[in-house]
């Protein structure tokens, strides 16, 4: 029986899961990427003349990554991560607090101490956040379906009721914006329940070699076409005809099944000619109406002769932010440290990244810097830039009503047409890993499972 043959577009965490799973069950598989290395939009900068790395995209992952955690040993990286510092610097009006996630008693004695909250406020948030914990074991938090019956409210309105407004500004919004980089009024309850039902006690890990090692690792002995700018989707019979460019001109090539592993507006646009008999008016829609946050990520190398006892600093307070994190990274990189030097990374918020977009990277350093001393004094005067990535589709947005759209657009999954990308499970690493094994499941039964 001659073997079917895959295309997957996009060479991402999604794209290269999707590629070895359908390899594994025995499918011919091309992987077409437009960019000349794997990553997409998990991929790492390096820094030419010194060993650093970057990831401005999925920069961390959890304990409770289970499909991640699960290929470590198998793809040779679970000895090149680092577990990371939940030390916490709350910066509100009224000074700063340290706030100690590192297990779940510390994060408790944490939140009771809380000077900004009185002791009727940090009651009701305690409970508040005891009822989520014990979700846990109820909630798939990188499967729609399972999280429907909370997609009716934004975190804000949830938060708000359930705590008052204090508790909400003084410690809710920190557990969203400075990592989904969104207001908590943009986001629906059920990515924050799903998420901080796991939290709690959970370990945090970053790859100081690069997020990126894991689509490479992902990909195996598979030699994408890179440089290959898929442009077009066109229906050939019961096959799709796939159009590429690359720099030896144009290209066509025809394939039994075709998993588009892009962002949701790339995949729109390369459906745009199938008819509906292929592509369903409501996956169209979906497509077209998926939204994503823009985020502004600059980072700085600073001398600093002794490491800061904190990983990241985060706003706290009523009003918007423009600064939603600053990461002190020292601790990623124990060579520059025992050189006194440490990198900070600010992230910006879309509305703030925004005012950004056009302007030149030197005036982004520079202005991006006077508002990190302004928002947390301790940090030098002078600092070394070192990269600026400003990304316009840098995380999906999860408003209310977009896990039951999800839910909905995954039961539409054809086996000779299917979509991959964090956006149909989950904003991080472990949802794009979760959206390719529900993209293979369709290429192989049919129906998303």
């Amino acid at each position: 029986m001659k073997k079917r043959n895959v295309a997957v577009i996009g060479a991402g965490v999604s794209g290269a899961m999707s590629a070895r799973l359908l390899q594994q069950a025995g499918y011919t598989v091309r992987v077409f990427e437009k960019e000349m290395t794997p990553g997409g939009r998990a991929m790492s900068w390096r820094d030419p003349n010194r060993d650093i790395v970057l990831d401005s995209g999925a920069a961390f992952f959890t304990s409770f990554y289970e499909r991640l955690i699960a290929l470590l040993p198998e793809l040779g990286l679970q000895d090149g991560v680092h577990r990371l510092s939940r030390q916490f610097d709350f910066v509100s009006p009224t000074g700063i607090d340290r706030f100690n996630a590192s297990n779940v008693w510390a994060s408790a004695w944490s939140t009771l101490w809380l000077p900004t909250l009185g002791l009727a406020d940090k009651w009701r948030l305690t409970v508040y956040l005891a009822k989520i914990n014990a979700q846990r074991k109820k909630l798939d938090w990188v499967s729609p379906e399972s999280l429907c019956h909370l997609d009716d409210r934004s975190v804000a309105d949830d938060a708000i009721e359930q705590v008052g407004e204090a508790a909400y500004h003084a410690f809710i919004r920190q557990t969203i914006e400075p990592f989904w980089f969104m207001p908590s009024e943009q986001v629906s309850r059920a990515m924050f329940v799903s998420m901080m039902s796991n939290s709690a006690g959970a370990s945090f890990y970053s790859f100081p070699g690069g997020i990126d090692q894991l689509p490479s690792r992902l990909l195996g002995d598979l030699e994408p076409s890179f440089g290959a700018e898929v442009h077009a989707l066109l229906e050939y019979g019961e096959r799709t005809k796939l159009c590429w460019r690359d720099a030896d001109g144009e290209h066509e090539e025809v394939f039994d099944s075709i998993v588009c592993a892009t962002t949701a507006s790339v995949a729109a646009k390369l459906c745009g000619s199938l008819s509906a008999k292929r592509y369903d008016a409501e996956q169209r829609e979906f497509l077209e109406g998926q939204s994503y946050c823009e985020n502004l990520h600059v980072a700085f190398l600073i001398n600093r002769e002794q490491g800061h006892p904190v990983s990241l600093v985060v706003p706290a307070g009523v009003g918007e932010r423009d600064i939603v994190a600053l990461g002190l990274c020292g601790e990623r990189y124990p060579a520059l440290r025992a050189e006194g030097k440490e990198i900070v990374s600010l992230y910006f918020s879309p509305k703030a990244s925004r005012r950004y977009i056009g302007q030149s990277d030197e005036s982004i350093f520079k202005d991006t810097w006077a508002r990190a001393l302004a928002f947390y004094p301790s940090l030098p005067v002078d600092a070394e830039p070192l990269h600026v990535a400003l990304r316009e589709e840098a995380i999906p947005e999860f408003g209310v009503g977009q896990y039951k759209k999800i839910a909905s657009f995954q039961r539409l999954q054809r086996p000779d047409l299917a979509f991959a990308g964090d956006y149909l499970a989950g904003a991080c690493i472990e949802g794009a890993l979760a959206s390719a094994e529900r993209a293979v499941a369709a290429i192989l039964s049919g129906k998303s499972k």
